[in-house]
């Protein structure tokens, strides 16, 4: 079932705007261009701290999830004034996968166009995909438990989630504009709550550590639950 979700530590948008020039022996020539949006997909690989609360900060230890992929749907853009909304949708032909490891994205959905204006509030929504059984999210990473043993983890998350990150504010976009997004994915966020109790317990198949809907469902609510956290979003203007 699709639900409207809100993140906030998982999901992070940066916009950064700034005029596009060209050399001087075009500005006789230069057409003025649409603004538009880059999309760049920051994945964070870096180990988060895991430790139980009644034990002490020499015992915690490493979570990290290092690859894996997330499949989209289709992602939206929508600016609003204080008239009327003018919404931007993409609308992916095919499903979309996120590397998870490098943050690139296969196809290319790297920019949008935005109408020239003044906007006082940006959206932007991501739905992952929810055709057939195979999950819309898969990240493989590594659980170091209090002996310093490595244990492989799998998370999959196999709904059609809408997620949407939002900035309220004036925002200007003028013709030959560029603006960079940045949408920072970020585990550590969802497993927060997760400790090391639960995860030296936890299920295993062929040795993996598997957090899925059907396993170890008692920490996938958890990671579920952190996707809720409400969002902040930063804009820079060059």
């Amino acid at each position: 079932m699709k639900q409207m979700k809100f993140l906030g530590l998982a999901l992070v948008a940066i916009f950064a705007t700034g005029i596009l020039f060209s050399s001087c022996d075009n500005n006789d020539d230069e057409v003025n261009k649409t603004p538009h949006v880059k999309i760049n997909f920051n994945t964070v690989t870096t180990p988060m701290t895991v430790t139980d609360r009644l034990k002490s900060a020499m015992e915690a230890k490493e979570l990290a999830f290092t690859s894996g992929f997330i499949t989209l749907r289709e992602i939206q853009f929508e600016v609003e004034t204080d008239n009327d909304s003018i919404e931007v949708e993409f609308e992916l032909e095919i499903n979309t996968q996120i590397d998870f490891a490098t943050g690139e994205t296969n196809p290319d959905i790297s920019f949008v166009e935005i109408p020239a204006g003044t906007y006082n509030e940006f959206e932007v929504e991501i739905e992952l995909q929810d055709e057939g059984d195979s999950p819309s999210m898969v990240l493989d990473g590594a659980y170091i438990d209090a002996n310093g043993t490595s244990h492989p983890v799998r998370f999959e998350f196999n709904s059609g989630e809408t997620f949407q990150i939002e900035q309220e504010g004036i925002i200007v976009f003028t013709t030959n504009t560029s603006a960079l997004t940045h949408i920072t994915i970020d585990p550590t966020a969802w497993f927060a709550e997760v400790t090391n109790e639960m995860l030296t317990n936890a299920d295993k198949i062929d040795g993996v550590i598997v957090i899925s809907e059907t396993q170890n469902t008692d920490i996938f609510e958890i990671a579920a639950d952190g996707l809720d956290f409400s969002s902040e979003v930063e804009i820079e203007i060059d």
